[in-house]
């Protein structure tokens, strides 16, 4: 059996690509909702929703690096051993995920640097845009929450 890189260490990056992503997911969730908070006038949480979307920012970053340094042994260990041969669909639905997570990169890059360049209370034009991509990045994010869910599930059962 081939040596893979960082196969010794997969389940624990694994592990802690799991725990960083529900941080990612509770924190881009709380910004959104302070978000949704702004098309009714409500500015008195910015500080906090920009708070939040720092930790979002750092956590998207922290979980593509772990994914990574993880996808060597995911693509030889679960993707060819198991999904290609078993469940060839599943190799398709992973694809459609990543390339969703590769946009979800540029999207809070954006996003964060969009939020940095004006205080929602007094600039409200670029709402029309930050509004919409926040939507877009909290939605492709929980797609990719579950379609991993999802995808662990299978090669668990």
């Amino acid at each position: 059996m081939e040596k893979i890189f960082l196969e010794r260490f997969y389940i624990i990056l694994l592990i802690f690509h799991m725990l960083v992503t529900i941080v990612l997911a509770g924190s881009m969730t709380h910004n959104f909702f302070v978000v949704i908070g702004y098309l009714r006038g409500k500015f008195n949480r910015n500080k906090l929703e920009l708070k939040f979307l720092k930790v979002s920012v750092w956590c998207y970053s922290i979980v593509y690096i772990l994914g990574t340094l993880i996808y060597p042994t995911f693509r030889i260990r679960v993707r060819h051993e198991y999904f290609d041969e078993q469940l060839p669909w599943a190799t398709g639905l992973f694809e459609v995920k990543e390339h969703w997570a590769a946009l979800g990169m540029a999207f809070i890059v954006a996003l964060y640097f969009l939020r940095k360049s004006f205080n929602p209370a007094e600039d409200k034009q670029k709402l029309f845009l930050y509004v919409p991509l926040c939507f877009i990045l909290n939605i492709s994010l929980w797609y990719i929450v579950i379609v991993s869910c999802f995808l662990t599930i299978l090669k668990g059962s």
